[in-house]
């Protein structure tokens, strides 16, 4: 929005400029320029944001440690809780995952919207991101206590499932929204969500894990390996927990973006205040 100067105006609307102005309709003392907005921001200017790079990476660890952990849970799950395992019959360990699963997502749907509401995103992803270190030490504990019971174990086991499921869903959808935090304009939404497809891929590593795990349960004792997968999926949460200390909830202009790429446009509040944004 500009005052009194057509000259310099590439495209006027005075159908706008007559609504919006109080003097004669034929000669508007408000002229509506419409300006040509800049490029999206590019990929290198992304990778150049810290800011960014940090999500990414905690995102990364995230998306690791949580297919880490569907790999392996035919293995941990099935593996008598007395070694270390969930004890979790194999014939009800499909069925079990599905149920949970549907269980998480109608808990995610719920309880997010709440408790971004009141906590705030940064520190809700905060909060969520240490409980996973939490999650993989604390599940074969409790089995091994209730190993005098299957049944018992085996209740303990799924519920740990469940606020597995429930945690990383929805840490994955406080990512998203970080994400898009971190796009000065909807034009580079798209670059963003495609960078974050990418850094998904590291969850591919998890097959790695899951390779190994049967390598060393043929050359060590199976609560061994147990114990040695279950400190890797800490290992790796504990490592996510420690980047989302540095995630930051949205970008600062000079430290991730130069402020030559961003568009800077005036707007006027009804008492006549002028803000920069």
């Amino acid at each position: 929005m500009q005052f009194n100067n057509a000259e310099e105006a590439t495209d006027l609307d005075y159908e706008k400029a007559g609504f919006l102005s109080a003097a004669d309709l034929d000669d508007p003392s408000i002229t509506i320029v419409d300006f040509v907005r800049p490029d999206p921001i590019s990929i290198n200017q992304f990778m150049q944001a810290p800011s960014l790079l940090v999500l990414l990476s905690s995102f990364s660890l995230l998306s690791l440690h949580s297919a880490t952990f569907d790999v392996l849970l035919p293995h941990l799950g099935q593996s008598s809780s007395q070694h270390g395992g969930m004890g979790i019959p194999c014939t009800w360990l499909g069925l079990t995952v599905l149920i949970v699963r549907g269980f998480a997502g109608i808990a995610i749907i719920r309880t997010i919207p709440r408790a971004v509401e009141r906590f705030g995103l940064l520190k809700l992803y905060r909060t969520v991101s240490l409980i996973f270190p939490g999650i993989y030490l604390v599940t074969p504990l409790l089995a091994m206590l209730a190993a005098s019971s299957e049944s018992c174990a085996a209740i303990t086991s799924t519920v740990a499932i469940f606020v597995k499921h429930a945690f990383s869903g929805g840490a994955s959808v406080l990512v998203a929204l970080l994400v898009l935090n971190t796009t000065p304009d909807a034009f580079s939404a798209g670059t963003v969500v495609g960078m974050m497809q990418v850094a998904n891929l590291f969850k591919a590593l998890a097959v790695a894990v899951s390779g190994a795990s049967f390598y060393l349960s043929s050359e060590y004792d199976i609560a061994i390996t147990n114990l040695a997968l279950w400190s890797c999926l800490a290992l790796f949460g504990a490592t996510g927990a420690g980047l989302a200390y540095f995630v930051r909830e949205r970008p600062s202009v000079e430290r991730d973006f130069p402020s030559e790429v961003l568009c800077w446009e005036t707007c006027f509040d009804a008492e006549g205040a002028a803000y920069d944004v």
